[in-house]
């Protein structure tokens, strides 16, 4: 709440003047459109406290305009055994609002395998058994933007010592 107290002595009239763009002035001299404010007994006039503003950031609105990168993984599914003799295989991923100068990363084996600039990895010399891997999207600073949920794919290898 604002007060506006009158001193004893000063001003004996107070006027509000509401302006064109809708601000309000409280004056002691008459002019055109004035009224005159009635002050209580105690000569003090309360006015109400405009409401606080909304802030907006920007970051808010930056956030809001530019799309986080997804990347999803297309092959090999989850739990996925795969069969190859020479350990060669690919690992793929679908991305969307990916960063056109980033890098993507395979990690097999919480290893980094290899880096590139396009989420499909072709792999050689895999060892049979199962493999943890998981793709990560990086800006060129080498800050992560996005990254896919680890998961498994078994190697399968036919052994010579079977039916030998």
């Amino acid at each position: 709440m604002l007060s506006l107290c009158v001193t004893p002595g000063y001003a004996q009239e107070i006027y509000k003047v509401v302006n064109q763009d809708g601000s309000v002035t409280y004056t002691d001299k008459p002019v055109v459109n004035a009224e005159p404010v009635e002050l209580g007994p105690d000569n003090r006039m309360s006015m109400p406290t405009p409401p606080p503003q909304p802030v907006q950031t920007a970051t808010t609105t930056s956030k809001a305009s530019t799309p986080k990168p997804v990347i999803e993984v297309v092959q090999p599914k989850p739990e996925a055994t795969v069969r190859n003799n020479a350990g060669n295989m690919t690992i793929a991923a679908n991305v969307s609002n990916a960063d056109k100068q980033g890098k993507f990363k395979l990690y097999i084996n919480d290893t980094l395998v290899k880096e590139q600039s396009n989420a499909v990895f072709k792999l050689q010399g895999i060892n049979r058994g199962a493999h943890t891997f998981y793709i990560t999207h990086t800006d060129n600073t080498g800050k992560t933007l996005a990254s896919t949920s680890p998961q498994t794919f078994y190697l399968h290898q036919a052994s010579r010592l079977i039916n030998n």
